[in-house]
């Protein structure tokens, strides 16, 4: 267990560290462009030099801090986990077979402490899945805008690309993140909950639990037919794909694409 805690307290150090390196590039890479008034050739060496100079410090500590982890790997060697161990969700499918009848107020309360965590897993994946709707509905608005890419200054383009849709995504990482955290955290405890139920009600016979005759016909349908879903959705992917490369090959897009490219790639750090 000590070295579990010390490898998770390890993990998130090494994870925040990265994050902040990364984000220390970025408003320097957004100086030194904004330095150069948003214009083609911003990034001179001597501007590089004099501006990453500060980062490298941050730098060389996530350098530190990785050789760290490899010494520590070392130290605290990990435990190989057996290949076929149960996850919390079959985990709580199984125990949720095993329920058994009740009755009382601490019954009622057990089974209250259940339907909670369920309900409030619900509710995470709702506001991840609306937070996840929101920032991609905001991004393809701002995309899909011709009068945001005149093709003038490549530069600013992708500097106002990065401010308006860059919070998007690391929100939308950030809900999904805290979403697992949660699920994992709730699942858990609801484990707990059922287990504590079925040691007060042992002997007991189980719930009968009655489902939906549309659903169980859904479930037999999907069950029987997944091989050709499954086969049947590749091959529209497929022929969407193909049908979108041969209508960017006719109206040249593909020469658009590549010069945007070069035009990034050529001003990018370290090429300019």
């Amino acid at each position: 267990m000590k070295a579990k805690r010390i490898r998770t307290y390890y993990g998130i150090f090494l994870s925040v560290l990265t994050c902040v390196v990364g984000a220390f590039f970025v408003i320097q890479s957004v100086r030194i462009l904004a330095g150069g008034n948003y214009v083609q050739g911003a990034y001179t060496r001597e501007n590089v030099v004099e501006m990453l100079f500060p980062v490298s410090i941050t730098f060389y500590v996530w350098i530190a801090a990785i050789l760290a982890g490899f010494i520590l790997s070392l130290v605290y060697p990990y435990e190989v986990r057996e290949k076929n161990k149960v996850g919390e969700r079959v985990t709580l499918h199984r125990l949720s077979s095993r329920m058994p009848q009740g009755e009382g107020g601490e019954y009622e309360n057990g089974m209250k402490a259940v339907k909670i965590q369920r309900r409030n897993r619900l509710i995470a994946y709702l506001a991840c899945g609306a937070l996840c709707l929101a920032g991609a509905i905001a991004s393809l608005v701002y995309l899909l805008m011709p009068s945001h890419f005149p093709s003038e200054n490549i530069n600013s383009e992708m500097l106002s690309m990065l401010i308006n849709v860059g919070p998007w995504l690391l929100v939308a990482f950030a809900g999904c993140i805290g979403t697992t955290l949660f699920e994992r955290y709730s699942m858990n405890a609801e484990i707990n909950a059922l287990k504590a139920l079925i040691m007060q009600n042992k002997g007991k016979p189980a719930q009968v639990k009655r489902e939906n005759a549309v659903i169980a016909k859904i479930k037999a349908f999907f069950g029987s037919y997944s091989k050709y879903i499954l086969w049947g959705i590749r091959g529209v992917t497929a022929v969407l794909g193909v049908t979108f490369l041969v209508l960017g090959i006719f109206n040249e897009g593909v020469q658009d694409v590549l010069i945007k490219a070069i035009n990034i790639c050529t001003e990018c750090i370290g090429l300019g």
